[in-house]
């Protein structure tokens, strides 16, 4: 009996070993970088709060996600988010370096970060693509202000509003360590971003 158990434990394990070599799903965390358009609502029924902003902006960011059994995904990163400014100020400020005093216009600077969970489902061989869809929740702090103007005036914008989302997405795994995903965002508020179409790239295993 002893000998009969060790033999069905070898067996299984072999087996797990060689589903989890053709998948490769195997290596399940990775960390990357990800990079999003964003379409911006900034207009009220008062056009006295319109922030005056582009209708749109862009991001970079890292994350870190991972995948639970082959079904689940879950994921948390944080965005660097500009937006260019309709309505800027302006002030002088004085390089660091050479001491002269320029003239600089505010832009809109700031960070998201999200969490998100989903599920998802696997085509062609080795699981390599998959189509998926996640929810999550982005917390957002953006500034109307000049970049490296430490006394510069600042604005805190809040009414780019904390927001719950949903975003489909497909997947392309090249290898255990390289992927690459597109994905489009729908955030659920009454002001702030509106959608976002991404591009994210997983380089690390692990």
């Amino acid at each position: 009996m002893k000998y009969f158990s060790i033999t069905i434990f070898i067996l299984l394990l072999a087996h797990s070993v060689k589903t989890q070599a053709n998948d490769l799903d195997f290596y399940k965390y990775h960390i990357g970088l990800k990079t999003s358009y964003l379409s911006v609502n900034n207009k009220t029924n008062n056009p006295e709060q319109n922030l005056l902003l582009e209708d749109f902006g862009v991001s970079l960011g890292a994350f870190y996600s991972g995948q639970y059994e082959s079904f689940g995904l879950f994921s948390a990163g944080i965005d660097f988010i500009y937006i260019e400014d309709k309505l800027p100020f302006s002030e002088s400020v004085r390089n660091e370096f050479t001491g002269e005093l320029s003239e600089k216009e505010s832009s809109i600077f700031g960070k998201a970060i999200y969490v998100e969970a989903g599920v998802f489902t696997s085509f062609l061989y080795q699981n390599a693509l998959q189509f998926g869809v996640l929810g999550g929740y982005q917390y957002n702090d953006l500034t109307r202000t000049i970049l490296r103007c430490e006394q510069c005036t600042e604005q805190d914008l809040y009414q780019f509003e904390n927001s719950t989302y949903v975003k489909p997405f497909i997947k392309y795994k090249f290898t255990a360590r390289l992927s690459v995903q597109f994905a489009y965002s729908h955030y659920f508020n009454d002001m702030g971003f509106d959608d976002a179409i991404s591009l994210q790239i997983a380089l690390v295993k692990f």
